[in-house]
């Protein structure tokens, strides 16, 4: 559940947070404020009616939603964003600074992966209780799968194409297999309490789990599709990054404020981090980490050989998803409060520009084509 009933605002004009921040609390139903225009104490999609201001008073009729990296064969040129609280996905594209297209997706569109030729999107739908399937050259959403429970966390196995759903609800994964209607589901993964972030090891072998009510990561034995190991890591583990051998792991701890490292071969923590107030996803770019703050309006830089914290980069309200581009020259960061990307330098560590998205970037996932 939430700490608090609303979001703090460390000095910026906050909105309210439509699927639980980092996973503080769960999506649900709440009644719009007709004195504010604003969500209650648990906002969630419901609040979506209308286009919400961003600061400077303008209003923003497209929706979007940041994406993030996950092995992209050749250097990324778009971000596939979800639109939280306008139901869509947009295509971005990063060298112009445009969006491309949007897509309608009901159901408030959350957590997204690709697939592995990066032709396809899957894309929880947490309000909506299922996973869409995009078609992100016919800019079409060609199929969609009804899932019980909380779906939002979504990976991809890299050598099969399966799909893995974290439900939210619930300590299970589910197991999808795209096929040429759309995904079938074929069976589930049991887990620790409320799995959230999903990172599958590059030879497609091992799948890793954030628990974030059990403070834990699972390992999970794909061939078999059991539970091999549980390792315990800091307080609610939410986003969940490999490393581009898939040896080490990092999970974004966001009632300790804290990174965890692993050692996934040995199964086991091997140190943390500390970071702004609560950490939501981890990207790695130029040998060091990218730590989203979502309540300090920041990134943390770290060194993942020593763990040390170098820096911190301020960017925009309310960061939540971050990826690298594969030449790794870039690192976006998706502002849910102000429906905006922040692209950062990783070598000189300095904001080098701003794209505009639609409404409620998320970008919890593998979002970058």
């Amino acid at each position: 559940m939430r700490d608090a009933g609303v979001l703090r605002s460390f000095g910026r004009a906050r909105r309210p947070n439509p699927l639980s921040s980092a996973g503080e609390g769960v999506p649900r139903k709440v009644e719009k404020s007709a004195a504010s225009g604003r969500c209650g104490a648990d906002p969630s999609p419901a609040c979506s009616a209308g286009p919400l201001p961003r600061r400077g008073g303008r209003a923003f009729p497209r929706l979007a939603y940041l994406l993030m990296l996950a092995g992209s064969p050749a250097l990324a040129q778009e971000a596939i964003v979800t639109a939280q609280l306008g139901n869509a996905v947009e295509i971005v594209d990063l060298a112009s600074k445009k969006v491309l297209g949007s897509i309608p997706v009901p159901g408030a569109p959350a957590g997204i992966a690709l697939s592995p030729d990066r032709k396809t999107a899957y894309v929880t739908r947490p309000e909506g209780k299922g996973v869409a399937v995009i078609d992100l050259d016919a800019r079409t959403m060609r199929a969609s799968l009804d899932l019980p429970g909380g779906p939002l966390g979504i990976g991809v196995n890299p050598v099969s194409g399966e799909v893995y759903v974290a439900d939210w609800y619930g300590a299970r994964v589910f197991v999808l297999r795209p096929d040429g209607e759309g995904l079938k589901r074929e069976g589930e993964i049991a887990t620790g309490q409320s799995p959230s972030g999903l990172a599958v090891t590059p030879d497609g072998a091992t799948l890793l789990v954030a628990n974030r009510e059990a403070d834990s990561v699972s390992v999970v034995d794909l061939a078999s599709r059991r539970e091999t190991r549980r390792i315990a890591v800091g307080g609610h583990p939410f986003g969940l990054t490999l490393s581009a051998d898939g040896r080490q792991a990092y999970t974004a701890n966001v009632t300790s404020n804290d990174v965890s490292a692993i050692d996934v071969a040995a199964g086991r923590e091997t140190g943390r981090v500390a970071t702004g107030q609560r950490p939501y996803v981890i990207a790695l770019a130029g040998g060091k980490g990218f730590v989203t703050d979502q309540y300090s309006n920041t990134v943390t830089v770290f060194d993942p050989a020593t763990l040390k914290t170098l820096a911190a980069i301020d960017v925009g309200d309310h960061p939540e998803g971050i990826a690298t581009t594969r030449d790794g020259k870039t690192v976006v960061v998706a502002n849910w409060g102000d429906n905006a990307l922040s692209l950062i330098d990783p070598s000189t560590l300095k904001v080098t520009g701003t794209i505009e998205t639609g409404d409620g970037p998320r970008a919890f996932g593998d979002f970058l084509r």
